[in-house]
């Protein structure tokens, strides 16, 4: 999974959330004035969603691509054409545009969307301020009409509020999601060969899983006789610590929702600074592992290697480590044949609050249908890629040729550098599902996504996602905000500075731009709530009906 990150929550969350694997900003910026007005076509009847009702005449698309190995002419892009043919009851010619590498990327698609005779079909693209000069000079068109005539597999697999971020307040879908991650992706991990030695409960307080980590450092868990594990380890980002943040309800890295109405950056709510003091605790009894506090360790390679050591006892990591095929996986059962991992529920804090992290659900890049074709087109060859044995096949290959499922478990009957030359993976972040179409993740590992789903959601309900892109009080003022709150908050917990600390933090925040910054989000989250009711409205009668 790409793993990207985004500033959390609607107004209303409804319906249920993507399953199955975090760096972008807002969502995008759509000024138009609110209205409930329906878009045209809408009258259209539910039962018009038939692929075969179009044309027969031969369908060229083109479509820029940034996934996989960008490998041309591929088994995969042919087999596309084939399935796409059979639904379509037409012969259709994909003709991908593969982008160069991300540094080159935006440079790429601006210069693609510059001229009418280069603009793909269906564009590709990352969130960008572009977006919204593209809208206002008409290059993007309204899906709404042919959603509700071909799109039923797009329209169920994508959540009301996912489909939120990519409505215009005009009453227009105007782009969709390319890849939405599984709705909570991340959990706590314990050792649980070491809880059945040293004789240890699952922990269900924030107290007991303390015990629990104290435990795993003080008692020699790996009967070496030597002390020389940690309870606690992970990357150097915030997500890490998740655990205890969330059991005192606080997300230092988005706004939260008050009990008065408003909301406030989490980093500066006092609950962070007992979630600190804590941390700091630990970290001098040696519980926490040094390394987290490293700003250079941010990789997942990095944390792979500390998870297969064998010495650390509980990680919030990647549900995708209970696959056992993955290389974090492979890698740790290997290195310790006896260990075996176990995945709990989200302490509970002082006040009973728990939660595991929820990702946004708005995706972190989107397919535009340009100007340069018919939208019906576009949205028929979008819905069959959003169909699970489609979407199985040009990631994965055919069973029993390319892969097989062995006691449940995917197995690839290929090489990596044999699936590059078959294209697999070629259409990834193309409406990518993450339910059981991804069949890399076992049926328990499904259902672990399935499950934090709700585990998620006291979270997710607390966190504001922006939909503005345009945030300029944010822009200007909180590079210098966060370069403090980082020096700030690791200073505290390796004990470099006093837990007074985050007070001044606190006062500092204001007087670098904070003030303008909570005004500016208070002012967009007000007008945010406005426009979901309006689009509330607009999806009770121009989506539901064609679902």
């Amino acid at each position: 999974m790409k793993s990207k990150k985004r500033k959390l929550i609607v107004p209303v969350m409804a319906g249920v959330m993507l399953v199955g694997a975090a760096c972008s900003n807002q969502a995008g910026s759509f000024t138009s004035n609110p209205t409930t007005s329906p878009t045209a076509n809408n009258e259209a009847s539910p039962s018009a969603n038939s692929q075969k009702e179009t044309s027969k005449e031969p369908l060229k698309l083109t479509i820029d691509l940034m996934g996989g190995p960008k490998t041309p002419d591929s088994w995969a892009e042919k087999a596309l054409e084939e399935k796409l043919a059979e639904k379509l009851n037409r012969k259709v010619d994909i003709a991908p545009v593969y982008l160069p590498d991300w540094s080159e990327m935006n440079t790429k698609i601006n210069l693609l969307m510059s001229a009418k005779d280069t603009r793909p079909n269906v564009l590709w693209t990352g969130e960008t301020k572009e977006f919204s000069k593209w809208l206002k000079a008409g290059l993007v068109q309204d899906l709404t009409p042919s959603l509700q005539k071909y799109g039923k597999e797009i329209l169920n697999y994508y959540t009301k509020d996912t489909l939120f971020y990519q409505w215009d307040a005009s009453g227009k879908l105007v782009r969709l999601p390319g890849d939405v991650p599984e709705a909570s992706y991340m959990t706590t991990i314990l050792r649980k060969d070491w809880m059945d030695k040293l004789g240890l409960q699952t922990p269900k307080t924030l107290d007991e899983y303390v015990s629990v980590l104290r435990a795993f450092t003080n008692n020699d868990p790996d009967g070496n006789g030597q002390k020389d594990t940690y309870g606690f380890s992970g990357d150097n980002f915030y997500r890490s610590l998740t655990p205890f943040f969330y059991a005192y309800g606080v997300d230092v890295e988005n706004f939260i929702k008050q009990d008065d109405g408003t909301i406030k950056f989490g980093s500066t709510m006092p609950e962070v600074k007992e979630a600190l003091q804590l941390l700091a605790q630990l970290y001098k009894e040696g519980v926490i592992d040094p390394r987290m506090a490293n700003a250079a360790n941010q990789s997942n390679q990095k944390v792979d290697e500390i998870y297969t050591s064998g010495k650390v006892g509980s990680f919030y990591r990647f549900i995708d480590y209970f696959n056992p095929g993955t290389p974090a996986a492979i890698s740790f059962k290997k290195a310790n044949p006896q260990g075996e991992v176990m995945s709990i529920d989200p302490v509970k804090g002082p006040s009973g609050f728990s939660s595991d992290l929820p990702d946004p659900n708005v995706g972190w890049c989107f397919l535009v249908v340009t100007d340069t074709g018919k939208a019906d087109d576009a949205v028929q060859v979008l819905n069959t890629i959003a169909m699970p044995e489609v979407n199985t096949l040009i990631k994965f290959g055919k069973e029993g040729e390319h892969y097989a499922i062995e006691n449940g478990q995917y197995v690839s009957k290929v090489t990596p550098d044999e699936g590059n030359k078959l294209g697999l993976g070629n259409f990834d972040w193309i409406i990518q599902r993450k339910d059981a179409a991804n069949i890399k993740n076992t049926p328990e590992v499904t259902k672990m996504f399935q499950h934090n789903i709700d585990t998620s959601k006291p979270m997710r309900d607390k966190i504001v996602v922006f939909k503005a892109i345009d945030r300029p009080a944010w822009d200007k003022y909180m590079t210098d905000i966060k370069k403090l709150r980082e020096e700030t908050f690791w200073g505290i917990i390796t004990g470099k500075l006093p837990v007074s600390a985050f007070d001044d933090f606190v006062a500092k925040y204001e007087k670098m731009g904070g003030k303008q910054v909570d005004e500016e989000a208070n002012q967009l989250y007000k007008t945010q709530v406005e426009e979901y009711k309006a689009y509330d409205a607009w999806y009770e009668k121009n989506i539901v009906p064609y679902k």
